[in-house]
This record gives C-alpha cells, structure tokens and sequence, in this order.
C-alpha cells in the first residue's frame, strides 16, 4: 500500500510539474512591430531602444527558463527575463534596470526599476503575453515617477524574415 501511495504521489508530482509546463506559452522568434495596433507612449521596453517601440524583436526562450529579449539597435543591451529571480541590465548611457520576473498563468510579468546617475528611479512592469494563436506577441509596459504613470502596449507578429544588419536601425559595418 505504502508503495502504490508513493507511485501515484509522484505519478502526480510528474503530471503537474507536465501541466505546468505546457501553461507556459514559448515566446521565441523573431517578432515585428505592429504599428496599427499598438500604442506608444514614453512606456518603454528600457535598454532596446532610445526612444519608443522597437520594430523588431529576438526573443529567445532558453530550455532553463530564461527569456532573452534583444532588438536590431547594435549599441542596445539584452534583457533577462529570469523566473522567480532578479536580474539587473545596463542601460544606456549612465543607468540600470533591475527587475524580479514571474509567469502568472500563460504572462511573463515583470517587475522593478530603472534607474539612472541624478534622476528619480522609475517603477517599470512588463507583461509579455502570446495570444492563444501564436500570431500576435502583446507587451503592456508601465512606468511610473513621480506619481506619474505612463503606459505603452506593443503588439507584434512573427517575422517573415530577418534583414542584414547593415540595414537596421543603427547599421554594422
């Protein structure tokens, strides 16, 4: 009896651990800005861009976890998305953003600040979701300072391909 209780015991661990596993949707691709449908603020996805949306995103879903966010601007910085850990990215030129990640059902939500040499430290949150489909990527950003939120949502759908880098925003050589 003892036996069969610890076999279905871990028969139960394995199939929840599965389940668990199958709710958290894979945001790998190469994913391209929406423009119509998205809405730009000055909410924005801290350490891709300068300023507003990027128009393309790599993202990378390690098989640890880890999502890598990067867009086609050379002199930008990935972002980490641990689960149930904190990571800090530099930020371009003089600052950081340091944010605690989760997933909450099928969303990668994000959480922190960003911070910068004499300024204020800016509350961010980030929620990634991929629409049951697969063909739409909504990013809903938040920022506030000073009693102030601003908020974006950034809609995008798969790339078809992707162009050379001489060709993006800020060129290779």
């Amino acid at each position: 009896m003892r036996g069969a209780r610890r076999l279905l015991s871990g028969t139960l661990i394995v199939a929840w651990a599965a389940t668990a596993a199958a709710q958290t949707p894979d945001l790998s691709g190469t994913w391209t800005l929406d423009a119509g449908s998205s809405r730009v603020t000055s909410a924005t996805l801290g350490g891709l861009i300068k300023a507003g949306a990027p128009e393309t995103l790599h993202i990378t879903h390690a098989a640890n976890g880890t999502v890598v966010v990067e867009s086609q601007v050379n002199e930008s910085q990935s972002r980490l998305y641990v689960p149930n850990a904190k990571t800090t990215t530099p930020v371009v030129p003089s600052g950081s953003i340091t944010m605690t990640t989760r997933w909450d059902g099928r969303k990668l939500v994000s959480e922190g600040f960003q911070e910068s040499l004499g300024g204020e430290p800016v509350a961010v949150k980030e929620v990634f979701a991929v629409g049951a489909d697969t063909r739409t990527l909504t990013i809903e950003i938040s920022t506030t300072v000073g009693g102030t939120t601003a908020a974006s949502t950034l809609v995008y759908v798969p790339s078809s391909g992707v162009q050379p880098c001489q060709k993006w925003p800020t060129p290779c050589k």
